[in-house]
């Protein structure tokens, strides 16, 4: 089977939100498969009602799909987006990595990612990522110092965003192309 995620990649160096430029993109014909990545976000989005800190050297990354499963159940779409996620994490940075359900990424009991999945009245749904990959502590605001993290701060080097972008595409879109085949 073809690739899906990531047939087309948007690479932003700062943006107001990466899930918010898919939603435009979607509106000028853009369709499942298109994936836009971000080093930096003005506007990022949490959970409904909270922001999402983003500063530079992070990854912000969001993949448009149209499955033609029933597209209101969003549960299934977060957890294999974060199953992808995780698979990334481990892969790369050999952390410990446990899904705090429904959205979040914990490294030692940190939060270290989290995920966002948007339903459209198109039937698209946008899967926002927001990964901590190269913050330093001094980079999060103090209120957030105890209970947030990244790769860097935990994995105690650097790594490469855009390795991570196309290595996280590629298992979002393996996770997705067995939840298709699943009946």
């Amino acid at each position: 089977m073809s690739k899906i995620i990531g047939k087309k990649i948007v690479r932003c160096r700062t943006i107001d939100s990466t899930s918010d430029e898919a939603r435009r993109l979607i509106k000028k014909g853009g369709g499942e498969g298109l994936v836009v990545v971000a080093g930096r976000q003005t506007r990022g989005r949490g959970k409904p009602g909270s922001a999402w800190f983003s500063p530079p050297g992070n990854l912000y990354f969001s993949a448009v799909v149209k499955p033609y499963k029933d597209p209101r159940d969003l549960a299934p779409l977060t957890l294999l987006s974060a199953l992808a996620a995780r698979a990334l994490i481990v892969r790369l940075a050999k952390l410990p990595v446990v899904i705090k359900w429904p959205n979040d990424l914990r490294v030692r009991g940190k939060k270290v990612g989290g995920i966002l999945t948007e339903r459209l009245p198109s039937g698209h749904i946008i899967i926002g990522i927001g990964l901590n990959v190269n913050a330093p502590r001094r980079a999060f605001p103090a209120p957030l110092r105890a209970s947030a993290t990244s790769l860097a701060i935990e994995a105690k080097r650097k790594f490469n965003l855009a390795r991570c972008a196309a290595l996280l595409s590629g298992l979002l879109d393996r996770e997705y192309r067995e939840f298709l085949e699943k009946r």
